[in-house]
């Protein structure tokens, strides 16, 4: 396996299942699509309430959460997620164009995993993913 190659089946028998919210489609889409070709199996949301019926009946493993939702934000959708059965276990990931300290301390308060700042980097996502790998192995 070359190190531009993650693919989360050699930790895993199944499939890990990622969440992806993003009001903005071709964000979303595109971050699926590449999730899909790691190996994982991936939902895609637009908006928080739809998150939060896709994640009760997807069960994600992980969760990138854009924080600048048009109907809730991030932080409140964090917070649904954590108060459920499913979401208490999920790493959750705040996907934002924000990155000051405070939105990062914030982040952190509110149960997010990580807190990372859009245009997320291969080199972020590859460390995320092997996280997320390490603890369902």
């Amino acid at each position: 396996m070359n190190e531009r190659t993650i693919t989360q089946t050699t930790t895993t028998q199944q499939p890990l299942r990622a969440l992806v919210v993003d009001d903005r489609d071709d964000v979303a889409m595109g971050l699926a699509m590449f999730l899909k070709q790691l190996g994982y199996t991936v939902q895609v949301a637009n908006q928080a309430q739809e998150a939060l019926e896709k994640g009760e009946i997807f069960r994600p493993d992980v969760v990138f959460l854009d924080i600048g939702l048009p109907d809730l934000s991030g932080y409140e959708v964090c917070l649904e997620m954590r108060r459920s059965e499913w979401g208490a276990n999920a790493f959750i990931v705040a996907v934002t164009g924000r990155s000051e300290p405070s939105d990062m301390l914030r982040a952190a308060e509110t149960g997010f995993d990580r807190h990372v700042s859009k245009p997320m980097g291969f080199g972020t996502l590859r460390e995320i993913l092997r996280t997320v790998e390490t603890r369902a192995a």
